[in-house]
């Protein structure tokens, strides 16, 4: 079960991601980082889910 620590330092990134994604939105490694990234985020929610 992942920490709530956990979750908002992914979430955090995430963040800093769709900024990334933003300033340069013809970046294709930028945006495949980003998507990674949101589905960690995804994968700790939904592991935080189960109890």
């Amino acid at each position: 079960m992942p920490t709530p620590e956990e979750i908002e330092t992914q979430g955090l990134l995430v963040v800093d991601r769709f900024q990334a994604c933003a300033a340069a939105p013809d970046d294709l490694d930028a945006a495949r980082l980003c998507d990674a990234d949101l589905t960690r985020l995804d994968e700790l929610l939904r592991g935080a889910g189960e109890v």
